[in-house]
């Protein structure tokens, strides 16, 4: 089914949330490297990844954690771009 764009916002924090997860596993790294950065425990930062009871994603990160993540993560400015445009 295609993505509407009614639910685009949606779909977005979505991939958001895909591409931490992916970009975390390609960097060899750990979910606890990034909740150091943003100051936050591991627990936090997993909770923010996650979906809310209703199976629709968070929007948990504020403009600030995210420029703190794509820096931790190497995010190249295409990737940046992209991310941030909801």
């Amino acid at each position: 089914m295609p993505r509407v764009s009614i639910n685009k916002k949606q779909y977005m924090v979505q991939d958001l949330a895909g591409w931490i997860v992916g970009k975390i596993h390609t960097n060899g790294m750990k979910q606890a490297d990034v909740a150091e950065a943003l100051g936050i425990t591991p627990q936090a930062f997993s909770a923010r990844l996650k979906k809310d009871g209703r199976g629709n994603p968070k929007d948990a990160f504020s403009y600030g954690d995210l420029l703190t993540i794509f820096s931790v993560l190497h995010a190249t400015d295409e990737e940046k771009l992209r991310l941030l445009n909801l």
